[in-house]
């Protein structure tokens, strides 16, 4: 919150101030308005990127994940098999301990996928922030 606040008392006044300093005083309010609509939009754009990076991959990485939950694989039987032997040493009918085995194995496997799409949405903001950064360090000037 401190350093949304100091972005803008340091960098989007004097931005501000430098972009609308050509207009008239009287055009000046419109001038502000249509930043404002501009930033809106921005924000806006931002936000739906966004959400639409960590979704997509979301959806990914659980189909590549859930390709590794089938019975074929003895790695994924072995881990079923131990955590119903867990849950049926806890005191669960075996049916139950299957279930609750499976479930477990389901949500671990949305777990993984929702944190490496998260991870995945921060690499693309990475991304984003270079770009923003090779584009200011190539304007040499703000007139």
């Amino acid at each position: 919150m401190l350093l949304r606040g100091l972005l803008l008392l340091f960098i989007v006044l004097p931005v501000a101030n430098l972009t609308f300093r050509i207009f008239e005083i009287e055009e000046f309010t419109h001038g502000y308005r249509l930043k404002n609509i501009v930033r809106q939009l921005t924000l806006s754009f931002a936000t739906a990127a966004v959400i639409i990076v960590e979704q997509h991959q979301e959806a990914l990485h659980q189909s590549r994940l859930a390709e590794a939950v089938n019975p074929y694989n003895p790695e994924f039987q072995n881990a079923a098999n131990a955590l119903a032997n867990g849950f049926a040493a806890a005191g669960h009918s075996a049916a139950d301990a299957h279930a609750l085995a499976m479930a477990t194995i389901a949500r671990t496997v949305a777990q993984q996928a929702s944190f490496l799409a998260s991870l995945d949405g921060f690499y693309f903001l990475m991304g984003v922030a270079i770009c923003g950064g090779a584009f200011a360090l190539w304007q040499k000037q703000i007139d």
